[in-house]
């Protein structure tokens, strides 16, 4: 049970220092736009763009299973409410927590996904913004 719970922690602790790594990438990208020319930037944007491509599938599968996650809560909850009277026990206790850590999990996967979809906009702006610039004189 122990085991369990600490692969739980670890994996979501991953899922964490994913999203950060990436919040943290935006932000070194935004710090150094102003000294890069329009080549870096397209540059950072093309890999922004690459990166978000890379994880748009695992971001759908896990929207995918989030979507039945609320599905099966739906299911579920009609079926509480008929047998509401009826203790729960230690198996059902076991899955809802395991859907839990696998819907925790999902969002942080979106939430990566959405950090990088952020990040490929925010240096497509900055793109436009310096070639602008540029082009006033």
């Amino acid at each position: 049970m122990i085991e369990k719970l600490e692969s739980c922690c670890h994996r979501l602790k991953e899922e964490v220092r994913t999203a950060e790594d990436n919040l943290a990438q935006v932000g070194q990208h935004l710090a150094s736009a102003i000294d890069s020319g329009s080549d870096a930037l397209e540059a950072c944007e093309k890999n922004a763009l690459a990166r978000c491509e890379e994880s748009q599938e695992q971001a759908r599968q896990a929207g995918e299973r989030i979507r039945q996650f609320l599905e099966e809560k739906k299911n579920t909850a009609v079926t509480r409410f008929e047998d509401w009277k009826v203790d729960r026990e230690i198996e059902k206790l076991e899955k809802h927590a395991d859907k839990t850590e696998e819907r925790a999990a999902d969002a942080i996967v979106m939430a990566a996904h959405a950090i990088l979809e952020a990040e490929a906009a925010i240096l497509e702006a900055l793109k436009a913004r310096k070639i602008a610039i540029e082009v006033a004189g």
